[in-house]
């Protein structure tokens, strides 16, 4: 893989982090009800460390991405579509499940005459 070790150590941080995470919201349990202005504290620092959680996961997420980049575009040749060209457009006759007879396509096309 190729951000193999940004990508460990970037997971190690995002362990460390839970962990504050955990802790200081053991503190707002702990002082919510008792002191409020300590509680609003920990708040403060609890929404810090999830900032920086989530920061961590966009970091992952963009090595992870560019790892497996490389794969993905091996396989660019067909577009990455499990679909062939013109499956999605293609119209079938009966779709939606009326008959051409019942409001299908040739009785549309014949109102618009």
């Amino acid at each position: 893989m190729k951000n193999a070790y940004a990508i460990s150590s970037l997971a190690h941080q995002f362990s460390k982090v839970s962990e504050k995470i955990d802790s200081l919201a053991m503190g707002v349990q702990d002082t919510e009800q008792n002191a409020p202005d300590v509680s609003e504290v920990y708040q403060g620092l609890l929404m810090d460390e999830i900032e920086h959680l989530q920061i961590l996961t966009l970091e992952i997420t963009k090595l992870v991405t560019e790892s497996t980049d490389d794969a993905a575009n091996a396989d660019e040749g067909d577009g990455g579509s499990a679909f062939a060209a013109g499956d999605l457009t293609t119209e079938k006759a009966g779709e939606n499940g009326a008959d051409e007879g019942e409001g299908g396509s040739k009785g549309q096309a014949e109102e618009q005459k």
